[in-house]
């Protein structure tokens, strides 16, 4: 059902999807839907579960690498899954999808290892996570907020007054996520010589 409803999300955008349309492409009654889902949350919390679930799926850094090596390559696969799906920063930004379902607490739990493993403390290891993740998802929803920015010399055409926004290239998506990533990295390590 949740890859239906990511269907439907796709031809229309998150705005279009209702659970009374969900019923229908799936050719049930409103009421048995709701039977599954409790409410619309619940089922944007599925839908974020199955976007998640292709995190594991894509390639990963051999297990000699270094845990910036790891973390890097699994926020590569978050970014790619979140921009796979139409609006996928805002289904997955959206929801609480670790309260019980395997593939997003499977992903957490990896990121932690990997923080425990550079050397953060049990206490402190969660908060490099959620400022990785929190990175991705305000990147990958900047993107794909972007499709009705124009390009490159439409922004400049805006911003011409503004002499220091002017040259800027707003829309290189990959090397504005690579330069913050490299910069989120050298932070954490940074971080790590002042751990207790």
């Amino acid at each position: 059902m949740a890859r239906t409803a990511l269907a439907l999300v796709d031809s229309g955008g998150l705005e279009s999807l209702t659970m009374r349309r969900l019923a229908t492409a799936l050719g049930v009654q409103l009421p048995a839907l709701y039977r599954l889902f409790g409410s619309k949350q619940e089922l944007l919390d599925e839908m974020a579960e199955t976007i998640l679930a292709g995190v594991s799926a894509r390639k990963r850094p051999t297990d000699g690498a270094g845990w910036t090596e790891r973390l890097a390559a699994i926020a590569h696969a978050i970014r790619a899954c979140l921009l796979t799906q139409r609006d996928g920063a805002r289904i997955v930004g959206g929801s609480f999808a670790a309260k019980r379902h395997a593939h997003t607490l499977t992903l957490a739990d990896t990121l932690v290892e990997t923080m425990l493993e550079a050397g953060f403390s049990a206490e402190r290891a969660l908060w490099p996570c959620t400022t990785v993740f929190s990175f991705i998802l305000g990147e990958s929803l900047e993107q794909q907020g972007s499709a009705h920015a124009g390009d490159e010399s439409d922004i400049a055409a805006r911003t011409v007054d503004h002499p220091h926004l002017s040259a800027a290239h707003f829309l290189d998506f990959d090397a504005r996520f690579d330069f913050g990533l490299r910069v989120l990295l050298a932070g954490l390590r940074a971080e790590l010589t002042e751990e207790p």
